[in-house]
């Protein structure tokens, strides 16, 4: 997958009152615990708001961003190591995030399927 059109591409978020911009290309992966998000940006900065995740799934899923689990959304991009055994995944920020077992095969198909 080529990874330019994440430097284009910008999504906007409201947390407390405060809009922000960021461009796709700097969010690693995105948690999310009932309605609350937790969107974690290069430099592990993590910025929390009220969003569901199918919201982010919806807006990143063509970016690149696959969902891992029930509550995880990642950016392929920063997939630096799969672990097969564990079922888990490093990001290049040296987060270890679970795969689901559900998840598991669609992530390896989707994976192994980007250029």
């Amino acid at each position: 997958m080529n990874y330019d059109s994440q430097n284009t591409k910008s999504i906007v978020i409201t947390t407390a009152g405060i809009t922000r911009q960021f461009i796709v290309a700097c969010i690693t992966h995105v948690v999310c615990d009932g309605c609350l998000c937790d969107i974690y940006i290069e430099g592990n900065e993590k910025i929390t708001c009220v969003r569901l995740l199918k919201y982010f799934e919806n807006e990143l899923g063509t970016y690149g961003f696959m969902r891992i689990s029930h509550n995880v959304i990642v950016n392929a991009k920063y997939i630096k190591q799969i672990n097969n055994k564990n079922k888990e995944i490093l990001l290049t920020t040296n987060t270890k995030l679970k795969v689901s077992r559900r998840k598991w095969v669609l992530f390896k198909k989707n994976f192994m399927a980007l250029p």
